[in-house]
This record gives C-alpha cells, structure tokens and sequence, in this order.
C-alpha cells in the first residue's frame, strides 16, 4: 500500500498553510489557501446539493486529484476527501485533501450550503521527503489546486451569493526557494559550489575565515568571511554563507542551498583616531564589495540554479555596526 500524507483541508476555520518553525522537519516550499477567518470562500443558494456536490467532485477530478469518499460528518456536513500524488512515478505515495460544505439544505436544496476554508494537518511528514520531491510536488499541487477551484467558480457563478462571490485567490505565483534569499543548486559539487563563492567574495574584499564544515557532503555547513574595517588592523564585519545540502546518487547538489547570514548591528573594533578615515568609508565599501561579490557569483553560478528559479540576492543593508532598534512591543489585547 502507498504511503499517505493526511493532508486534510477541513474547510472550516483556518488557513492552508504549514509552520515554519522548524524548517528541516516541516515542507520546505509551501503555500498559503485562503485566509485566517471563519468566513466561508463562497455561500451557494439555491441549487440541488447533488449538483453542487457533482460540480466540486468533479472540478477536483478533472485537476488531478482521484476521490476517495464523500461523506457527512457528524454535524451533517458534507466532507471530501481526494488523493493527490506526490510524484509522478507513485514511489513517495499520496496526499490526502479534503473539504467540507456545510449550511442549510431545504428538500435537497441549498438555502445557504458554505464552502470553507481549510488547513494542513500531519504537514511534518511531508517535510520528511528529499526537498527536490518537495518541490516538485509544490509545483503540481498548487497549479491544480488553483485550477480545481477556478473551475467549481466558473461552474457555480449563477448560485453564488453576489455580496459573498467566490473569495479565492490563486495559490501558486512562480517557483521559490524556502528562504527568502536563497540560492538553490542542483547538479554541481557542493566544494565547487563554495569555491565559487569564496572566490567571488574574496576577489571582492571579503577574508575567508572559516569553513565549519568542508566535507564534500555536508549536510549543513557555514562559511564565514570578515570585510576589514581598518587596513591595518585585526577584526572587520562579519558575513557567513549558510550551505545547506542535499545529494543525489552521484553525491552532486539535489539541492544544495545557500543562504546569506548577517546581522548589520553587530558590535565592530573600536575604532582609533588614525581609523576614523576608514570608519567613514566603511558602509560604501562593504555595499560595494557586495554588489562585486554577488555579481561574479550570479555569473559563476546561474547555470546550475535549480530548475525554474532566478538568482537572488538581499536588499541593501543598513550601514554595518549600526544601533540595533529597539524590541517591537507586544500587542496586548
């Protein structure tokens, strides 16, 4: 029997989205259904609930996914559930996605029949398949998702409630990484990768410090760089490389993802009478050794990104050793 992945959108209270708390154990590229609030995405009016429940079971089938039940609950709800699956060659199993209508039924027909939002449920065993797999299935899964619910819209227009309409915005905008600025590789050697970047960083003015981890499969490994503050003195801004690697059976990146690490408040040297002339360059020369370092890394690098991404890199800092803002205070209410 395939494995299964409840993936169970009650559509009820709540939102299609997974924690990123714990990014190594939770999916890695997810995307949000919906938003957090207990108003249904569409109310019906009278139509047939056969024909409503037809139109939702069939819009679902003809995206991809395969019903498995549709059953009422103990609430008199209606609830779906379909199987998806998580690749296309059936090895990883499926994802279980189901959603619940509810609301008044007078002789077989909607007074007012709600379709619901919807959440994740067991969203960590997803988070255990390789993150290619995961991509992937980001890939599939969203497009037809959005897809499933276009079509119940375009299906359903002359029954929807005209002040509610069909409150559904697409899911899938283009591929992304799991971070916001990251840089994923597939199809190269994880030290070739870093040699890249170390090569990129220190044509640029940067200084290899460390490699805390050079092993040719690290899992997880940062490389960090100092940007000297003062020629001729010890100490400088500190600017690290997280690598974090996954392979393929040829022990290349499937994917390796590098991930910049820097906190611009960081407390710098103290700074002598004869340095103040460098303290006062410091912000453009670190800005401009960036912009350097990143623009070889992006030629160096963009042809092994992984499929259907584009190369990225953070916004401009704030000037290095600047006064860190004070905590946000809580909102108590």
């Amino acid at each position: 029997m395939l494995p299964r992945i409840a993936v169970f959108l009650a559509l009820g209270l709540g939102c299609f989205s997974i924690s990123s708390a714990q990014p190594l154990a939770n999916p890695i590229a997810t995307r949000q259904i919906g938003t957090p609030n207990a108003f249904p995405m569409a109310i019906y009016k009278n139509i047939k609930v056969q024909d409503l429940n037809q139109i939702l079971t069939d819009s679902f089938v003809e995206s991809g996914f395969t019903l498995l039940a549709a059953k009422k609950d103990a609430d008199s709800a209606t609830v779906f559930r379909f199987s998806y699956p998580v690749d296309k060659n059936g090895k990883y199993g499926v994802v279980i996605f189901g959603f619940k209508v509810d609301g008044t039924v007078v002789n077989g027909r909607c007074m007012n029949c709600f379709l619901r939002w919807g959440k994740i449920q067991d969203e960590t065993d997803i988070g255990k398949f390789p993150w290619m797999v995961q991509y992937d299935l980001s890939s599939r899964l969203y497009p037809d998702i959005d897809q499933a619910y276009s079509s119940i819209k375009n299906k359903s227009l002359n029954y929807l409630d005209p002040q509610r309409g069909f409150d559904y915005k697409n899911a899938w905008g283009g591929e992304r990484n799991r971070w916001t600025y990251d840089n994923s590789y597939v199809k190269v050697k994880l030290p070739d990768l870093k040699r890249e970047w170390v090569r990129a960083l220190t044509d640029s003015g940067f200084i290899l410090l460390r490699d805390s981890n050079p092993a040719a499969d690290a899992s997880d490994s940062v490389v960090d760089f100092s940007f000297p503050i003062d020629s001729d003195k010890p100490g400088g801004v500190v600017y690290s490389i997280q690598f974090r690697s996954q392979f393929d059976a040829d022990g290349l990146c499937y994917p390796c993802e590098a991930s910049p690490w820097y906190d611009p408040y960081q407390t710098l040297p103290p700074a002598g009478l004869s340095a103040m002339p460098g303290r006062l360059t410091l912000a453009s020369r670190f800005e401009a050794g960036l912009n350097s370092a990143y623009e070889q890394i992006k030629a160096s690098t963009e042809r092994n990104l992984r499929p259907r991404t584009q190369f990225t890199r953070p916004p401009k800092y704030v000037p290095p050793g600047s006064p860190r803002p004070p905590p946000v205070p809580m909102v108590v209410t």
